[in-house]
């Protein structure tokens, strides 16, 4: 009995250790300028084994000067905040810290503003509205290296810059599905060069130069 008791002491003793050494292993930036959101998610962040909260910034011109004084392996930034242009702050950060990942958080519903965070290099993109078992979900994709987009996200911005017809909806899927010009020419009854057409809008409005990133670009969109 005693021996079992101190097997298990011992085992409790490893696996505190174990959370304790991943503790110290990802270091987070919290900014976002409302204070009890911030006091929220840095419960939330610091009751997780390898999470924590080692710096906040409640306006964006203090967030350079924080990643200079902390490695941080993660910030959570929110859109709509004081001090600057969020989007332009992200795409800096992005470029000057290779190795940071950042999860953009807003409460906005604009797929504009949605798109421009997607573009500004965002590791993740995602509404306010998530529950905490989502974002913990979203960090744990984000640090192994996924590009996290939420669904509802995708759809507004889809909804806000594609504009597609129902027929180039219909193409971008076949082209997805590996269908030749020809293919789709005959399961469409239309000619060669129309569908020809249809490519060229689909890659204009979707801003891509090849299949290959238009299919990229159709997936990210959850349009295919």
């Amino acid at each position: 009995m005693l021996d079992k008791c101190h097997g298990n002491q011992e085992e409790n003793e490893n696996s505190l250790q174990q959370c304790m050494d991943k503790k110290a292993s990802m270091n987070i930036l919290l900014a976002d300028d409302h204070t009890i959101f911030r006091h929220g998610l840095k419960l939330l962040l610091d009751s997780q084994c390898g999470y924590q909260v080692v710096a906040e910034a409640a306006s964006l011109d203090v967030v350079s000067s924080l990643l200079q004084q902390h490695p941080i392996d993660l910030m959570i930034l929110d859109y709509n905040m004081p001090g600057g242009d969020s989007t332009a702050v992200l795409s800096y950060c992005k470029h000057r810290y290779a190795d940071l990942k950042v999860i953009a958080l807003t409460g906005s519903e604009s797929g504009i503003v949605l798109k421009q965070l997607q573009d500004a290099s965002a590791d993740a993109v995602l509404r306010k509205d998530v529950s905490g078992s989502e974002l913990l979900l979203c960090i744990t994709k984000v640090m192994a290296g996924q590009v996290v987009v939420s669904a509802d996200v995708q759809e507004r911005i889809a909804e806000s810059i594609t504009n597609l017809t129902p027929r180039e909806l219909q193409t971008v899927n076949m082209i997805n599905d590996g269908l030749t010009n020809t293919d789709m020419a005959k399961r469409l009854n239309l000619s060669a060069k129309t569908i020809d057409k249809h490519r060229e809008n689909l890659m204009r409005k979707l801003q891509v130069s090849n299949i290959a990133q238009l299919i990229h670009k159709a997936k990210l969109l959850g349009l295919v």
